[in-house]
């Protein structure tokens, strides 16, 4: 007996419609999906919250770092990182740290995951 008349005679004799079946998985499938991928998204969400106040943090300490060289110096052009101190820029290499870190850990664990 070939595995299409088996169904065929399970799905008969249990008196069960075939397109009713394959709802029934679908919805149980799509269910169980949504439910694992809520908490995914969720996640996924929270990092990017985190990425972007990271990057407005750094984006606000380039232009208080450009401000403050311009008024030091009386400059009115554009300012090159290569104008900076060592300490003018760490709190910016900080940052940059901390958003590479948190990226690297991400990847990790969708790896882990994966």
């Amino acid at each position: 007996m070939g595995m299409e008349k088996f169904y065929r005679t399970v799905r008969k004799k249990l008196d069960l419609n075939r397109e009713e079946m394959k709802k029934e998985v679908r919805d149980e499938v799509t269910d169980e999906l949504r439910d694992d991928l809520e908490e995914e998204i969720s996640y996924i969400e929270a990092q990017m919250k985190e990425y972007e106040q990271l990057v407005a943090e750094v984006n606000h300490l380039l232009a208080t770092m450009r401000k403050r060289k311009m008024q030091e110096e009386g400059q009115t052009g554009q300012i090159r990182m290569d104008d900076f101190e060592e300490d003018d820029i760490e709190p910016l290499k900080s940052k940059l740290r901390e958003l590479e870190k948190s990226m690297k850990e991400r990847v990790e664990k969708q790896q882990a995951l994966g």
